[in-house]
Formats: C-alpha cells, structure tokens, sequence
C-alpha cells in the first residue's frame, strides 16, 4: 500500500464508503453501548459483548457455541498481560516504541491463546484466537491507538501476524498519522478534530485509518482523485 497518497479527502470518501459497504460501525455502536464505551474484560457481560462483535466483524472462528471457551482464555491473557498495556487515554501517535515492543508482545500472548476446539475425524483440535481477532480485541480495549487488521490488510503491508510484523505495523500507522496530522494542521486543526471535522464524532481517528486501509485494501476499492470530486461537484 502506497500510505504517502493518503488525503483527507479520501479519508472523508472512504468513511462514508464502509458505513455503505458494511455493518460494522454498527455492530460497533452495539459493543460501545454494551460497555459504557470502555470494555472491561474482568466482565464476564462485556467479554460476550465482545465475543459478540467480534463474530460480527469476520471472526467466526470463535463461534457463538465456543464463546466461554474463548472468553476464558481472553480474561486469562488479561490478568496476565494487562498491566503491560499503557493507559486508555493514549493516541498512536503518543506512543513510543517500547510501549508498541510491549503491545506486541502481548499481542503475540493473545493470538496464540485457546479460542475453540473443534472435532475433526474423531480428533479434538485446538482453535487459535488468531492474528485478526487478537489485533480486534486490542483495538476494542485500545481504541485510540492500536489498529485491527485482516488478512488481506496483512498481506498488503506484507506481515505475517507475527509479533514483529504486528510492530511493524503499528509503526507504519503511527507514522502515517503523523502524515495525518500535518494535513489536519495545514487545513487549521488538529488530528484530534479529524472525527468531528468529517461528522464522526463518536468515532477514534484509528477508527477512520482503519475505515480508509479496510475500503481500499480489503474491498479493493479505488478512490477518486480530489481533481476527479471537484469536477463531479461542478455538475449539481
């Protein structure tokens, strides 16, 4: 993915191309409703909030007759790796490396936890939490600064779930939010407005990165230029 063509105007575009394209700010409203807006996972009715969403954005590996199995394994991973989480109020761009190091890790603890059993051929098989539901859990509990991927988001920023990969990418979007940032400034506001200013002011601006990489990346959709909408415009 070339990240350096990156506008607001296409971010603007592409926002209001998902909420067309998927349910899945609304399943998100859902989960946020659920949970007050922060997710305590030490909650066994937010856990199923959760497990709940989760199904509806994609992973239905973690299926709904398997939900305690993963939810165990969910609060388990949390009062082991929580505490190495920095606090809830921080953006991406706030982070440093070592706290994205530590994310990683944790991430890596998360994928590889218990997320069903399935028997196959008289086998009882363990089921993963997974790469993308790992980095979806973490961006319900981290909202403001840890992006969720796909496969195909995987593939195109050419990761392969791992750890490092999951680093590396949290590295790429804190950079181009900075990218963000600058074109946010030289419009006359902040990064921070970028929700507000695109009438999104309930979302994260992680929430509208993840919007912009999910329509062109996952769904292949190729956006206008900003020549192309201005020309459009002109025809009322």
């Amino acid at each position: 993915m070339n990240y350096e063509n990156v506008t607001l105007c296409k971010l603007a575009l592409a926002s209001t191309m998902y909420d067309s394209l998927t349910p899945f700010n609304y399943s998100l409203g859902l989960l946020n409703l659920a949970t007050g807006g922060s997710i305590d996972l030490t909650n066994p009715a937010h856990r199923i909030s959760l497990m709940k969403w989760l199904n509806d954005w994609g992973c239905r590996h973690l299926s709904e007759d398997q939900h305690e199995i993963a939810s165990y394994s969910i609060l388990n991973w949390y009062q082991a790796n929580g505490a190495t989480l920095f606090p809830n109020r921080k953006q991406l761009w706030d982070l440093e490396d070592q706290e994205l190091e530590e994310t990683a890790t944790a991430y890596g603890s998360l994928k590889d936890r218990t997320g069903a059993w399935r028997i196959r051929g008289g086998r009882k098989l363990e089921v993963h939490i997974g790469a993308t539901a790992a980095s979806k859990i973490l961006f319900a509990i981290r909202p403001k600064a840890l992006m969720p991927w796909d496969e195909a988001m995987r593939t195109s920023f050419e990761c392969d779930g791992s750890p490092t990969s999951y680093f590396r990418y949290l590295k790429t979007i804190r950079h181009l939010t900075f990218q963000i940032g600058v074109l946010c400034r030289n419009k006359g506001f902040e990064i921070d407005d970028l929700p507000k200013e695109l009438g999104r002011p309930n979302s994260t601006v992680l929430a509208l990165v993840n919007e912009y990489i999910w329509v062109t990346e996952t769904r292949k959709c190729e956006l206008p230029s900003s020549h192309t909408l201005a020309r459009w415009a002109t025809w009322g």
